[in-house]
C-alpha cells in the first residue's frame, strides 16, 4: 500500500462536503457548457468554410458557362484532346485503336521485343 496524507485543517463537517459538492457540479456544469460551445463554433466554422468552397464552385461554373470554356478534369482534357486533333489538320486519329483507321493515313509502323529492347524494322 502507498502512504498517503490528509492536509490538516477543518473539514467543514456537512455543510463543506455540501459545499465542496455544489462546487464540483457547477464546475462539470461549466465544463459540459464550454464543450457544447467549442462543438457548436467547430460546426459553424466547418459549415462557413464549406459554403465558401460551394460559392467558389459556382462563381467558377458559372463562368465557364459563359465564357464557353471547359469546366473540371474531364471537360478540360476533352477540350485538350480537340484542340491536339484540331492541330493535325482534322485528321481524324482514332484515339480508341493503336494505328490509323485507313491505309491512306500513312505507314504502320511495326515494332518487336528484342534481348536489348524495342526495335523497329525499316
Amino acid at each position: 500500500m502507498s502512504n498517503t496524507y490528509r492536509l490538516p485543517g477543518n473539514r467543514g463537517g456537512l455543510l463543506g462536503q455540501l459545499t465542496r459538492v455544489f462546487f464540483l457540479a457547477v464546475a462539470a456544469v461549466g465544463g459540459i457548457f464550454m464543450l457544447a460551445f467549442s462543438a457548436a463554433f467547430a460546426l459553424f466554422a466547418v459549415a462557413g468554410i464549406a459554403l465558401l468552397g460551394f460559392l467558389a464552385f459556382c462563381v467558377f461554373w458559372v463562368r465557364a458557362k459563359i465564357l464557353g470554356r471547359p469546366f473540371g478534369p474531364k471537360a478540360q482534357f476533352e477540350a485538350a484532346r480537340r484542340d491536339m486533333e484540331a492541330q493535325f489538320h482534322g485528321m481524324d486519329l482514332n484515339m480508341e485503336q493503336n494505328g490509323p483507321r485507313e491505309n491512306g493515313d500513312g505507314p504502320i509502323i511495326d515494332a518487336h521485343r528484342t534481348p536489348d529492347g524495342w526495335s523497329v524494322d525499316d
